[in-house]
């Protein structure tokens, strides 16, 4: 038999048709079925996911009521501290009571002041070497030998009593030390300070032979009080006063305080 090319073309055409049809939906379907497998498996999965965020999620709820507890008791224990700290203030406030009432109960600026009256040892002897020596007396500068803030007392008491006598007054800066030997036990030195008008003066008492106008100032203790005879005097003019004064600038007597307490 023979076939014409048109009927070979549509056999041919057929057999490929039969064969080549049915091999894309069967593929497509297994497609589709491994794609529905596949979105229930991720559905599944993603499920799980969700349960597992919602897991996370009770844990941040457990986080935050854990972290808002642990705050709180933080904070408690801060207040606690605080507290505490408030404690350790009123302690502070105890301390600066006491302060305050031991500086009352602390003994009140002496009669000497800060500086002592004279600095001498036990001996009455001065620290510093005499400038000038007449047989057993001694003359030392009134700097390192009496405190300042005595020296300047002595000088005002010198010019009230000068004013008095109306007398010129004395500046306190150009004044000695005088040391005078005793025989009596304790056999402790006079101390007599000194005060001159102006360096010639000083030089003429000291150095020389003349002291037109002598200002002494002669210590004395009594009951251990301190008590002062203030000497005034001037040649030319025929003066010569003593007074006695106590540690308060207060005239006892206008004579010696030697003198004054015999009397008595």
């Amino acid at each position: 038999m023979k076939f014409s090319q048109k009927s070979i073309l549509l056999v041919l055409s057929l057999c490929i048709f039969c064969i080549a049809v049915p091999a894309p939906s069967f593929a497509g379907e297994e497609k589709k079925e491994e794609k529905k497998e596949g979105k229930k498996e991720e559905k599944k999965e993603g499920g799980e996911k969700k349960e597992e965020k919602k897991e996370g999620g009770e844990k941040k709820e457990e986080k935050k009521e854990g972290g808002k507890e642990g705050k709180k008791e933080e904070k408690k224990e801060g207040g606690e501290k605080k507290e505490e700290k408030k404690e350790g203030g009123e302690k502070k406030e105890g301390g600066k009571e006491g302060a305050k009432e031991e500086k009352k109960s602390a003994p009140k600026r002496t009669y000497e002041g800060i500086e002592p009256l004279f600095y001498l040892d036990s001996k009455r002897q001065p620290y510093i070497e005499p400038f000038n020596e007449h047989g057993e007396e001694k003359y030392y500068y009134c700097r390192g030998t009496v405190g300042e803030w005595y020296r300047e007392l002595l000088t005002k008491d010198m010019n009230m009593l000068a004013d008095k006598l109306d007398m010129p007054k004395v500046s306190g800066r150009t004044c000695a030390m005088r040391l005078v030997p005793t025989e009596k036990p304790p056999k402790l030195p006079i101390v007599t300070i000194e005060f001159y008008i102006n360096t010639d003066v000083m030089k003429s008492c000291v150095l020389g032979e003349d002291c037109p106008q002598p200002r002494f100032v002669i210590f004395s203790v009594k009951d251990r009080t301190l008590y002062r005879t203030f000497i005034l005097s001037d040649h030319k003019k025929h003066i010569y006063k003593e007074f006695c004064l106590n540690n308060k600038s207060e005239i006892l007597d206008e004579t010696s305080c030697w003198k004054h307490f015999e009397d008595e």
